[in-house]
């Protein structure tokens, strides 16, 4: 049995994760076994996140310390939130591949600076290509018309260096 004094501690370091959080995706791990879900949490430490697991209760209390306004009401199973502090996108596609292997681990929802998510928007998050491509797709579309201008300013020169060397060759015969 836990201590009230236990309950506050965990209550305040889950409270702590919520402030210091960049998304928390909620999901219901029931039927999960215990060497699973370890995999699990080193897939997300790798990626600078944590899987967490605790009342849904303690879950609500800590998230009444911040000014999300979510709750755990209306979540069925048994909850875990995965904290991402790094890439928003990373947690989301683990947990999305995740829940592929195990039939019986479910995304719930979550939360992205603040706001709450249902769980088809943390699925179509876990779709979008990692930050480095959205990145690079970016530099693309913003080198494309200097890329374009330059290739049309050495035509211009090209075709003048054709047009000199024709005259040139005329003048020779």
């Amino acid at each position: 049995m836990i201590t009230k004094a236990q309950k506050g501690e965990i209550i305040g370091e889950l409270a702590d994760k919520f402030k210091r959080q960049k998304i928390a995706i909620f999901s219901d791990f029931s039927g999960v076994s215990v060497a699973r879900s370890q995999a699990l949490r080193r897939l997300l430490k790798k990626e600078g996140a944590e899987y967490k697991v605790a009342k849904k209760t303690l879950f609500d209390r800590a998230l009444a310390q911040t000014s999300t306004g979510a709750v755990t009401e209306g979540m069925k199973g048994e909850i875990g939130v995965a904290f991402g502090y790094g890439d928003q996108v990373a947690p989301a596609k683990i947990l999305l591949k995740f829940s592929k292997e195990v039939g019986t681990f479910k995304i719930l929802g979550g939360l992205l600076d603040g706001k709450l998510l249902s769980d088809k928007q943390v699925m179509a998050l876990a779709r979008l290509p990692s930050r480095e491509i959205l990145l690079g797709q970016v530099a693309a579309a913003l080198s494309a018309p200097l890329r374009g201008l330059a290739s049309v300013l050495q035509g211009n020169i090209r075709n003048l260096a054709f047009v000199l060397n024709q005259i040139k060759d005329q003048k020779n015969n």
